[in-house]
């Protein structure tokens, strides 16, 4: 059901994003523009310089291994998920073989 979900979620995503980047922006009021200042400029009067640190305070190569790790991490317990869902099922084939056994004798 989550995977039927997602599918759905992602689906209408992809189709919805292209209409809204499709349509165009709505055309300023000739009149309005001429007394207002150009956008650009307006921005180059509004601009204030950002000071901070130079270089990335996190390094890429740990953030790589820690995605690996997660990665294996969640694909481990997943494998031991299934081996656990495959010993029930297999303790529930024999549970349900040794009661047809049982009634077929009896």
């Amino acid at each position: 059901m989550r995977v039927l979900i997602a599918a759905l979620v992602l689906g209408c995503t992809i189709l919805i994003t292209p209409v809204a980047l499709a349509e165009a922006p709505p055309e300023p009021d000739t009149a309005a523009s001429e007394t207002q200042e150009d956008p650009a400029e307006e921005r180059a009067t509004q601009f204030v310089g950002v000071t901070g640190p130079e270089a990335e305070s996190i390094p890429g190569g740990a953030l790589l291994l820690a995605a690996y790790a997660i990665v294996w991490a969640l694909l481990f317990l997943f494998l031991m998920r299934m081996r656990g869902l495959q010993r029930q099922t297999a303790e529930e084939l024999e549970r349900l073989s040794a009661e047809i056994r049982a009634s077929e004798s009896a």
